[in-house]
């Protein structure tokens, strides 16, 4: 029996610093998601051509839209994995109880949220790069440079939703230990929200609408803010509770 007493505090930061450093691989599958999403925009997220006798245009519109959903996705998974049995067993190493590793994973996931949400945003510039260089189109100067307080608005905006889907995957984890019926019922729904079916549905598809008009139909930024993180905390307290009725090693 060790006679030294350990903080919450201590014990949330030991594990948080270990885990940070044993999941470096986890930024590195972001980096590659952000790559492969880089690549995809270099064709444009959208476009449209018109054309005459003489004349053709066609015209592109370029943006990272792409590396954002990529990162909210990898964001989402990771933080899914990281409520696995064998991430889990990281915490027998210390001197830990459940809120301990849970609040040390939640600190884990806001920092991938922050680093995530901010490399995803900055691979905007990256494209734009990469576009002015290429040189086969004619660039239009509009928006081509963003202002800094559109870009610290897009980096704010996207890393409350990484935050939001990380604290969401984070949930459905904690779901999927607690008995594999949660892992049909999380993945038909998924298929559901995914494949457009729920429109089969009056009842989900207004739910589904209800939501999305909640969080992305939000044009302030404060209260989109205000929503997000009291979603994010009301997930995390929801998750710590479930994860005490998992077993014990």
């Amino acid at each position: 029996m060790s006679l030294t007493e350990t903080s919450l505090f201590d014990a949330v930061r030991n594990q948080y610093l270990y885990k940070l450093k044993s999941r470096l691989g986890f930024f590195v599958a972001m980096a590659g998601a952000q790559v492969l999403a880089l690549l995809f925009s270099l064709q444009g997220v959208s476009s449209y051509g018109m054309g005459a006798q003489y004349l053709d245009i066609s015209v592109r519109y370029y943006s990272s839209n792409v590396v954002i959903w990529f990162t909210v996705l990898w964001i989402a998974i990771i933080a899914a994995k990281v409520t696995a049995r064998d991430e889990q067993n990281i915490e027998f190493t210390f001197v830990s109880n459940r809120l301990s590793g849970n609040l040390a994973n939640a600190a884990f996931l806001v920092t991938a949220a922050l680093i995530g949400g901010i490399t995803a945003i900055l691979s905007g510039f990256l494209l734009r790069i990469i576009i002015y260089f290429n040189g086969n189109s004619y660039l239009l100067s509009q928006n081509f440079i963003a202002t800094p307080d559109v870009v610290f608005t897009g980096m704010a905006v996207t890393v409350l939703y990484l935050l939001l889907f990380g604290s969401l995957g984070y949930f459905c984890g904690v779901l999927a230990r607690l008995s594999k019926v949660f892992i049909v019922l999380l993945a038909g729904l998924f298929f559901v929200a995914v494949t457009g079916f729920a429109g089969t549905n009056p009842l989900l598809l207004a739910t589904l609408d209800y939501v999305y008009d909640f969080f992305r139909g939000e044009s302030s930024l404060a209260l989109l803010a205000i929503k997000a993180l009291l979603t994010m905390v009301l997930l995390y307290v929801c998750s710590f509770m479930l994860s005490n009725r998992l077993e014990v090693r």
